[in-house]
């Protein structure tokens, strides 16, 4: 190899030597990810952590020895050895296949109860035995009930396969569905091609959940209580009673005396009786450590009582005084057994120890859950909130189950239910879906189009080199075969729009400071497709693997950003280069993605000015990707232009623009102790600042001092030294302000950047 470098993740990528310039991936991290799922498969303290660390060894098992034996490609789209590209598969943490495939393995419970059916055993050919049914007489017709009912489930996209043969054969269309079963055939050994069966249709709604019923049912299955909670429990249940048996021993033998005590004949019974109860408790009540130490009330009964029983003698004399002590300091407390203050504080214990606990509360929720389909949302929470013995439903509980209410978007948002953009990104399939959908006019068939849809998004991602992209929708057989019965109409084009304006709107006034991640941005391409629209959307790039070359729509994006943003406060601040307009792609690949040489190389410059980068560096790399998402926006111009949010956002720019520069604040503030991650926040605060001054700029100029008079007087309250250690971005962001180029600032002042070679300035001077 001639040259290779670790990643942040750990991720070695090597160079080859044969001139090609291609790279790919080392076997450090898998190594590194194995090492770390062992120690947690023996060492982790939970039975289930152990339990998923198990699996986490099995699947870098075979992506370590998939890697050694050549059977695993990773960096490519296609890793698997004659596995095809639409083939669904397991994908492990970094985008590393394992080589299994998610469609096959061991035969699930719906297989096995069809196998029992047909009289066949589970054998190594069971699985060519269900395709085969499936496209028999009894099969097809199980299959056009499923579509006539929507009463099947698709896991992964596999599935929907032999649904898209069985409605292909209902219409004439046998030629198209032995084409496809050309293609599926060779596999009939190995994966499902056929659905799952269910009781009811999936659900065809404009509303979406965080999570499905079955992920909130394992998240109550996994309610534990706390070990304060079942200390608490112990000393109420257990020692309450115990101790006030004490006391009212000693109490009922306390006699008028100064400090005299009479034992009638049924003191030692009781007393014995007591110690008994007392030493069996100690043997099998162990969370609480109060009755165990002897300096106590309670330790110093039992002692008393011990040595008396013990001596079979009356208390000595300083027994005798220790026990009326203790006795009347329990009466100023809280009264002794049997007195009105002592049994109202009881009474009053005994209710609380009558409210359920959270552990209770799950199992009673998850009793009320059961019969609803796992895989769907819950259209009402009222029922399964209901209070338990008239106790209300704990907000933490709640709130697991509220996951999966159905709601609009924005009212999941607005309810903190969605809160990141990740999150965002995971549920708009459930919407993407079903618009994609509408283009079909046969109903079954639209159903059909959504749930392979929904499955598809559910796939993980790739680790990819060399500018491969991930597969598309489209590429999956069966997909394909349904694209032409899928014809854009004004419907679509109009749901389409009007679902993205929505979603880009949402994400950027809730989640203003960070960047669109690449999942949300799968679907903000498919709904441009269904809308008709021409943007060119760019993908955030992972430094460590980056090779240093874009693909052509990073230069369209930024030509489109320039044109939009010429003369603004951002194209001032990070000089937005006017060349950008009649820059020209130099490279053309028939083999591959055209990519813009010229605008890699303006990239590559801009990221050296004022910083000597080493070659191969992630840091390096980090730059160049950086000032890509500076001359882009990353996504953010491109869309705001294109849907024309510019009206709508308006009213939220200053808003916005403060959250911003808030989260900057925030960032620079945690100082982690891990140096990484203290610069993964200036990393992120670079992207908030970068935000805000995009922001910024879309409001008139004459807004911009006000605008820096505000953050300046916040900066000036936050704690610690984040005024100085920020001084010099906001002597560059005063300049600008002022009508200046950051170019031509004061000495002192910094653009401020998240990428960099050497130590960051924002860091300060104090070694990492």
């Amino acid at each position: 190899m001639a040259g290779a470098v670790r990643g942040r993740e750990g991720i070695q990528v090597d160079r080859k030597d044969d001139g090609s310039g291609k790279v790919e991936v080392g076997t450090q991290y898998p190594l590194g990810q194995l090492a770390r799922a062992l120690r947690t498969s023996e060492e982790h303290p939970d039975a289930d952590a152990r339990a998923r660390a198990q699996d986490k060894v099995r699947a870098w098992t075979e992506v370590f020895s998939g890697m050694l034996q050549g059977t695993l490609n990773v960096g490519s789209r296609v890793p698997v050895t004659d596995v095809p590209a639409w083939a669904t598969l397991e994908v492990a943490k970094g985008g590393f296949a394992t080589g299994r495939l998610l469609a096959e393995g061991a035969l699930q419970p719906h297989e096995l109860a069809l196998l029992s059916r047909l009289q066949r055993e589970d054998s190594g050919g069971a699985r060519a035995v269900l395709n085969a049914w499936h496209l028999g007489e009894e099969g097809l017709a199980e299959l056009r009930r499923m579509l006539q009912t929507g009463g099947y489930r698709i896991q992964v996209p596999e599935e929907g396969a032999l649904l898209v043969v069985a409605w292909l054969l209902d219409h004439d269309q046998a030629e198209r569905a032995r084409n496809l079963l050309d293609q599926l055939a060779p596999f009939f050994a190995r994966l499902r091609f056929y659905p799952v069966p269910a009781a009811t249709p999936q659900a065809d709604t404009a509303f979406v959940h965080v999570r499905d019923v079955a992920r909130t049912r394992e998240a109550l299955a996994r309610v534990r209580s706390r070990p304060v909670l079942q200390r608490q429990w112990e000393s109420a249940r257990v020692w309450t009673p115990l101790y006030d048996r004490l006391v009212a021993l000693f109490a009922g033998a306390m006699s008028e005396a100064p400090a005299g005590f009479h034992f009638d004949a049924d003191f030692e019974p009781r007393a014995r009786t007591l110690l008994s109860d007392i030493d069996r408790a100690l043997a099998r009540h162990t969370l609480c450590a109060w009755p165990r130490k002897p300096q106590l009330n309670f330790g110093r009964l039992h002692t008393v009582l011990k040595d008396a029983l013990h001596a079979r003698a009356p208390l000595l004399p300083g027994q005798a005084r220790r026990v009326r002590g203790i006795l009347d300091a329990i009466s100023q407390a809280r009264g002794l057994p049997g007195s009105e203050r002592m049994e109202a504080l009881r009474t009053w214990q005994q209710e609380q120890l009558e409210r359920p606990s959270a552990v209770d509360f799950a199992r009673e929720a998850l009793r009320r859950m059961h019969g609803l389909p796992g895989d769907a949302g819950l259209d009402s929470l009222e029922a399964l909130t209901a209070p338990v013995k008239d106790f209300p439903f704990p907000a933490n509980i709640e709130r697991k189950l509220r996951l999966s209410l159905n709601a609009p978007v924005e009212t999941l948002v607005e309810q903190r239910l969605i809160r990141s953009s990740e999150t965002l990104a995971r549920v708009v399939p459930q919407l993407s879906a079903q618009i994609r959908a509408l283009g079909i006019s046969q109903p079954s068939l639209r159903a059909l189009y959504a749930a392979v849809y929904s499955a598809f998004r559910r796939r993980r991602s790739l680790l990819l080199l060399n500018l491969e992209s991930q597969v598309k929708l489209e590429e999956l057989p069966w997909v394909r075969t349904l694209d032409a019965y899928r014809k854009l109409g004004l419907a679509a084009e109009t749901a389409s729009r009007r679902t993205l304006e929505q979603l880009v709107r949402l994400t950027l006034t809730s989640f203003p400071e960070v960047l669109l991640p690449n999942k949300l941005l799968q679907e903000v391409r498919a709904l441009l497709t269904g809308a008709d629209l021409q943007v060119p959307v760019v993908d955030e790039l992972a430094a460590d693997i980056f090779m240093g070359t874009f693909t052509e729509k990073y230069l369209e994006a930024a030509r489109q950003a320039e044109e939009q943003l010429a003369g603004t406060l951002y194209a001032r601040y990070y000089d937005l280069p006017s060349a950008l307009r009649v820059m020209n792609d130099t490279k053309d690949s028939r083999h591959g993605p055209r990519t813009s040489d010229a605008f890699a190389a303006l990239c590559t410059l801009r990221a050296k000015d004022g910083e000597a980068s080493a070659q191969w560096s992630v840091a390096a790399n980090g730059r160049i990707i950086e000032q890509a998402q500076i001359l882009t926006t990353h996504n953010l111009a491109t869309l705001v232009e294109a849907l024309d949010l510019r009206p709508e956002l308006e009213p939220h720019l200053e808003a916005l623009a403060l959250h911003c520069f808030t989260r900057v604040c925030e960032l620079l503030e945690a100082r982690p102790p891990a140096y990484r991650s203290r610069l993964r926040n200036v990393k992120n605060a670079a992207y908030a600042w970068r935000h805000m001054l995009f922001f910024l700029s879309l409001r008139p100029e004459a807004t911009h001092p006000a605008f820096l008079q505000e953050v300046e007087a916040r900066l000036s309250k936050r704690r610690g030294d984040l005024a100085r250690r920020l001084a010099p971005a906001m002597l560059g962001l005063r300049h600008v302000v002022g009508g200046g180029q950051l170019k031509d600032a004061p000495a002192g002042a910094r653009c401020f950047l998240g990428w960099t070679v050497t130590r960051h300035w924002v860091l300060g001077t104090v070694p990492g």
